[in-house]
């Protein structure tokens, strides 16, 4: 009955789906802080990701035919993990910390979930236009204007108001044009790309060096990938790049000229944003780009030494309690991050703002290579329609920026990122090209 349910409305199925990606991709971390039912929706997405697991337990043989044994089994066995850790830790399984500490795990099964999305849904180049504008909408958001009346809604029903990130920027703009370019090849939308790139690299510069640098790397591969598109008709790439010319300076100079001037912003937004562009955005040009002083490795860039600091205090505090290999587990907050220097404005910083630090911390070397042999076993599953070259295009900057920065533990980066992973084993079935 249900199914036969699933089945008569999946169209309207899928677009809400579809639709609700596209909201919290514009609104973020602000989304993400709703509270439904006592829980944040970020809770509860956690909640549903576990869930989901079940899906994967009962589907079993329906994964392994489609995604191979060793990748479904490498899958379970980062759950076994958890579930051994924190038998030998102790831990009290109806205490919610040992979950939310170990979110990298669970938001894997969004991939299983977005395999099953994948291999029933068909899109058509509408889509993409729709994510296109998306991107026009989180611009304006992040640069020209954010709402009033949607600062009051979530200052009253959200734990936070905060501007995207520069990891969750990146994500947006490479799903939706990444995607755009692949199945838009005789239309408008290379066009597009190139003009939203000229606005992005600005605001992704200001937001995250990392992420700005990933970024920059991925537009470039992928004009070079567009090159036939472009010089099929050079007078009109000419003028599109002339005009991604200015908005690129437009963009860069209201940046720089509009940095400091928040007005509208809530107290604890603009607390936020003066650490980080104030603060932590620093560069010494007194020292070498990486020095080593008292047997410590250190960078003038100020946001890349706060990490290369908190890094190596992990280590070191590792060492001394025997948890290079194992780890500390998953119930207990790391004591590291009781240092303020660490703890963040509000204290409750636990991210090592690195993807493979946050497993060591709670996996050791064990953990890291169980994620490592996941990723592996997840790079040989056959692609359909796409080839190996165009996932690397896809999955490497997106790894990149979770080097430095705590996306994989963040709800809206980490689904996102498994749920569209899982269509390059699925291919996307294409309709009818239609514009709007």
């Amino acid at each position: 009955m249900l199914f036969n349910l699933i089945n008569k409305y999946r169209p309207f199925l899928f677009n809400f789906l579809f639709i609700s990606i596209l909201i919290i991709l514009v609104n973020g971390r602000s989304l993400m802080g709703l509270y439904l039912f006592g829980f944040r929706l970020a809770e509860l997405l956690t909640g549903f990701s576990i869930l989901l697991f079940f899906l994967l337990i009962y589907k079993y043989n329906f994964f392994r035919e489609n995604l191979g044994s060793k990748f479904v089994n490498s899958s379970l066995i980062l759950v076994f993990y958890f579930f051994v850790t924190n038998l030998l830790n102790s831990a009290n399984f109806l205490d919610l910390y040992p979950y939310k500490s170990s979110v990298y795990i669970w938001y894997i099964s969004f991939m299983f979930f977005g395999f099953i999305v994948f291999k029933n849904i068909e899109i058509t180049e509408n889509y993409f236009y729709i994510g296109y504008l998306g991107l026009f909408v989180q611009f304006i958001f992040n640069i020209l204007y954010y709402p009033n009346f949607l600062i009051q809604f979530f200052n009253e029903y959200s734990d936070k108001t905060q501007f995207l990130k520069g990891a969750e920027i990146a994500i947006f703009f490479i799903v939706v044009t990444f995607f755009a370019n692949k199945y838009g090849e005789n239309s408008s939308l290379p066009d597009l790309f190139v003009i939203s790139s000229s606005l992005y690299i600005p605001l992704i510069f200001f937001k995250s060096r990392s992420a700005a640098i990933a970024l920059f790397l991925y537009i470039v591969v992928m004009v070079y990938m567009k090159k036939k598109y472009f010089f099929e008709n050079k007078r009109r790439s000419f003028i599109l790049f002339i005009i991604s010319i200015i908005l690129f300076l437009t963009t860069s100079h209201f940046l720089v000229d509009n940095t400091f001037e928040i007005q509208e912003t809530p107290e604890a937004v603009a607390q936020v944003f003066k650490h980080k562009y104030i603060v932590s955005n620093t560069f010494d040009e007194e020292v070498p780009l990486f020095y080593i002083f008292d047997n410590r490795l250190y960078s003038a860039d100020g946001n890349l030494n706060w990490r290369l600091q908190l890094w190596q205090e992990i280590f070191i505090f590792s060492e001394q309690n025997n948890q290079i290999t194992f780890g500390q587990g998953f119930n207990t907050k790391p004591l590291v991050f009781d240092n303020f220097i660490y703890s963040g404005l509000d204290g409750l910083n636990e991210n090592s703002h690195n993807y493979f630090v946050n497993i060591f911390i709670r996996g050791g070397i064990f953990g890291i290579l169980l994620v490592l042999y996941f990723f592996y076993n997840m790079m040989k599953i056959p692609k359909v329609d796409f080839t190996n070259f165009e996932f690397l295009i896809f999955f490497l900057p997106l790894v990149f920026i979770s080097m430095f920065d705590g996306s994989m533990e963040n709800p809206y980066f980490a689904i996102v990122f498994y749920f569209f992973v899982s269509s390059f084993f699925t291919g996307v079935k294409f309709k009818k090209k239609v514009r709007i």
